[in-house]
Formats: structure tokens, C-alpha cells, sequence
């Protein structure tokens, strides 16, 4: 499978990646939250086990399944949709955890995004932990570059999101649009 029309925005954690996606979303652009924090804040409101301190096994299926939901939900959509990490990340996710990641792989090969994926670099400035985020800025950061290594060996383009404010950035993105759409 490959959509033309559905874009991955991905870096390390904190970068910057939710808030342009509102930023997207307040110019009128389709956006899909990221799995991991949804599924942090669902599962530590349930006292559930799907978090990485008590089993993150189940924490990386669970992120896989909800990535391949959102793919197929973005897939019937007729505009550009913008999502927060994608199939692929959850790769990431696997190799941080020292996890098996044949099922992860080939999931990310199979539900394939459009072929330019934007990376938001680190940025130390606007980092910052909370409930769900607690790496440090240094881990976040080896994850991100991680995430950029699996994008290129899964062929993508990767294009990165200069660290400039969200609406700057957000455009920076929609202006980039009509060359690979």
C-alpha cells in the first residue's frame, strides 16, 4: 500500500512535532494525533500496563496497532493528512526497547506515506519533560536521529523542518506540498 496524499512528520521527542501540528490544523490541514502520547495519557488514566516503565512490550503493540488504524482512517481521505510519527516509528520504538522488529518492519513496509517525510531536528530550547515525556534531552535526541536512519532505509526522502517558529514552520511544509503531490 502507498498513499501519495498521506505525509509523516516525525523527529525526536520534543521537537516540535504537536505543536505544528496544530499549527497545520489551525490552517485549515488534516491531522493525526501521535500515538504514543495518546496512548500514555490512556493508559496511565487507567492504571493500565501498556506504559514503558511496566511492560513496554505491550506499550510498542499497542502504538503499532493504533499507528495502522490511523494509516487505513487516513487512507479514505481526499485532501493531504498530516500525522504525528508513522507506521515506521514504531521501528524505533522497537530497537530503543531491544525488541524483535520483523512485524514492525514489515508493517512499515507495506503501509507506505508519501515519499517525502518531514523530520523536526532537535531542539534543546523548547524541549521539555512532563508526564508522558520523561527522556532526557540527549535520549530524545539519539532516538530522533534513529527515526531519521529508519525513514532512509526504508527509501524515504527525508526533509528536514528548520527550527523556526510553528507557523513558520507549518508553512514551510504547505508551501513544499505542490512539488511532491
Amino acid at each position: 500500500m502507498s498513499s501519495q496524499n498521506l505525509f509523516v512528520i516525525t523527529g525526536g521527542m520534543g521537537s516540535g512535532k504537536s505543536t505544528l501540528l496544530r499549527e497545520l490544523r489551525a490552517l485549515g490541514a488534516e491531522t493525526l494525533a501521535e500515538p504514543a502520547r495518546e496512548i500514555l495519557s490512556e493508559q496511565r488514566a487507567l492504571g493500565g500496563r501498556g506504559v514503558p516503565e511496566s511492560d513496554p512490550c505491550l506499550f510498542v503493540e499497542l502504538m503499532l496497532a493504533r499507528a495502522l488504524w490511523q494509516y487505513k482512517g487516513g487512507q479514505a481521505s481526499p485532501t493531504a493528512v498530516f500525522f504525528d510519527r508513522g507506521v515506521a516509528d514504531n521501528l524505533a520504538y522497537g530497537r530503543w526497547f531491544g525488541f524483535e522488529e520483523r512485524a514492525h518492519r514489515k508493517a512499515a513496509q507495506t503501509h507506505r506515506y508519501n515519499p517525502v517525510v518531514f523530520f523536526a531536528p532537535s531542539w534543546q530550547e523548547i524541549y521539555h519533560q512532563d508526564e508522558e515525556r520523561r527522556m532526557t534531552f540527549e535520549e530524545a535526541n539519539r532516538f530522533g536521529e534513529e527515526v531519521r536512519s529508519i525513514y532512509e532505509e526504508l527509501g524515504y526522502s527525508v526533509t528536514e523542518i528548520p527550527r523556526v517558529s510553528p507557523l513558520e514552520r507549518a508553512r514551510f511544509i504547505l508551501a513544499y506540498l505542490p512539488r511532491i503531490v
